[in-house]
């Protein structure tokens, strides 16, 4: 988000805060990879799956190649859910220290930095910590949590509701292409061996499978936007009036972390493309100390 955190008066707190960014920023970075990965994967079974249509000789094959290749794919779906469950557990201690000026465990940094290994590239890491960082200028407390929250609140919704756009338009373009697949099979029966008019029913229905993905990924990114927006709303509700109480923070804090939690990757390329425009909205947005 905007501007340096405030919250790091002392030189340790200070180093605290530089090793907890980068480590989140690693291992997103690392869980969006593979979840990318994912993706293309699913990209390449799609395409494949329609040349099968259309190619008879690769007709046949086509369901032994999707077949490992989609055990792959939970492979890789596996690394990414890993990496994930890092970078939250992570996230989690960053907003506790930024919010709170709660420092996490040096042990298990320690541990973060040995799973993660490799540093990322100056300009990413700088680029990341940009989406990271509050602007709040309160002292730790539950009015910081609070401004944090906000802020936090606000960027998620408007990404999530950027994706969930893009997968509204993508899954109702793979479906119709799944649909009018599988009528164009159904068409072809006459003239046509038992045989390779069902390899075509499994290859077009597979395509149509893979693409019931986008539904499920559009459906949560809008769950996201819609419940980030809700704790945004909540959080400067209790701010205007004044209600600064610690427990109620907390309780904002970790519903919005549950729902982070289970909901999908925002891409870094969203950020890249959308992060000006936002950053200059959240300007007139962002409370005023």
């Amino acid at each position: 988000m905007m501007g340096p955190s405030n919250s790091e008066s002392k030189p340790a707190t200070h180093d605290c805060v530089d090793i907890i960014e980068g480590l989140v920023n690693q291992a997103y970075d690392k869980a969006k990879w593979w979840a990318g990965s994912v993706i293309g994967l699913q990209a390449t079974l799609f395409v494949a799956g329609i040349v099968a249509i259309f190619f008879t000789k690769f007709t046949l094959s086509y369901p032994w190649i999707a077949l490992p290749l989609s055990l792959v794919g939970a492979w890789m779906s596996g690394r990414a859910a890993k990496f994930k469950r890092m970078a939250e557990r992570a996230k989690r201690q960053h907003e506790y220290l930024a919010g709170f000026g709660v420092a996490p465990s040096r042990g298990m940094l320690a541990d973060l930095r040995v799973s993660l290994a490799r540093e990322l590239p100056q300009e990413t890491d700088r680029l990341l910590r940009e989406g990271i960082t509050y602007s709040s200028g309160k002292p730790p407390g539950a009015a910081r949590v609070l401004e944090n929250l906000c802020e936090s609140g606000w960027f998620t919704k408007h990404l999530a509701d950027w994706c969930a756009c893009a997968l509204r338009a993508l899954f109702l373009g793979t479906v119709g292409i799944a649909v009018a697949l599988l009528l164009l099979s159904a068409t072809s029966l006459s003239g046509t061996p038992v045989g390779i008019v069902a390899a075509k029913f499994v290859a077009a229905t597979l395509i149509f499978l893979i693409s019931i993905g986008s539904l499920r990924s559009w459906l949560a990114y809008a769950a996201l936007s819609q419940k980030a927006g809700d704790i945004d709303a909540d959080a400067g509700r209790l701010l205007a009036a004044g209600k600064l109480d610690a427990f109620e923070a907390q309780r904002l804090l970790a519903e919005y972390q549950l729902a982070r939690a289970s909901a999908p990757l925002v891409p870094t390329w969203v950020w890249r493309l959308r992060r000006d425009t936002l950053n200059k909205h959240w300007e007139l947005k962002r409370p005023q100390d």
